[in-house]
């Protein structure tokens, strides 16, 4: 009975480890995957820009209104505006703004402020004019307040913007002999701009851009009496109107 009893035990410890072994070389599951981040343009964001800005200013001599139209410096058979400058020059800048997403749709709000390195010169000899002026228009910085409508298309949103915009800008212009500028005003104008572009999500929290902008500050005349002797007030007109292109990189949280 005791020798029984023994050979017992040895099989059933002998079974125990057998299934303790076959237990260990089961393969193991696998952990379930990780769902990839959520990308959302939900949030806030800042970032930089730099592209091109084209400062299309046009200068008018309107003349003597109370002399017949008698014009300053150019004869009446010139067309107006004189001048018509459409440069592109650098500009640089940082926006700021929130973006929330519901479905497809993005709706948001931006500001951003540019350095435009925005200045044109020129000079008008006869017979264009009965003696030489130049003439030099300069912008310096450009900023915006828009409303941003989009719709995203996964990591890609396709925007379109408008709202205020307001520049500053130094306009000055007359006849080079006399060594002065007698037409001259230096302002910070307000108008309105529109344009759209194209944002792509790179990472969770960082996004690229491409955006045109247009921007038009209308027109601001300026009257000065016996300008270089002349009798009377004169008076001339300066306009403007800003295309600007550009890219930008933006960090969201």
């Amino acid at each position: 009975m005791k020798n029984f009893r023994v050979c017992l035990l040895a099989s059933v410890s002998s079974v125990a480890l057998t299934g303790i072994a076959a237990a260990a070389d089961l393969p193991t599951k696998a952990p379930p995957p990780v769902a990839p981040p959520v990308m959302s343009w939900t949030g806030p964001y800042i970032g930089i820009n730099l592209g091109a800005a084209w400062n299309r200013a046009e200068f008018s001599d309107l003349g003597n209104i109370g002399a017949g139209g008698l014009r300053y410096a150019f004869p009446v058979a010139v067309s107006d505006p004189f001048w018509s400058p459409d440069k592109a020059r650098f500009t640089a800048g940082g926006q700021a703004g929130y973006n929330y997403q519901a479905g497809n749709f993005v709706l948001g709000i931006e500001g951003d402020v540019n350095w435009v390195n925005g200045k044109t010169s020129a000079t008008f000899g006869p017979p264009v004019v009965s003696a030489a002026i130049n003439a030099t228009s300069d912008m310096n910085w450009m900023a915006t307040l828009r409303g941003r409508v989009g719709l995203a298309f996964s990591q890609v949103l396709v925007y379109g913007t408008g709202g205020a915009a307001f520049a500053r800008f130094a306009d000055h212009w007359g006849f080079a002999s006399l060594g002065a500028n007698e037409f001259a005003k230096s302002e910070t104008r307000n108008g309105w701009v529109a344009g759209g572009g194209v944002e792509y999500m790179f990472a969770r929290n960082w996004t690229a851009k491409v955006e045109g902008l247009f921007a038009d500050f209308g027109s601001t005349d300026l009257t000065v009496l016996n300008p270089g002797g002349q009798t009377g007030p004169y008076t001339t007109r300066f306009q403007h109107k800003v295309t600007t292109v550009r890219a930008g990189l933006n960090w969201k949280w």
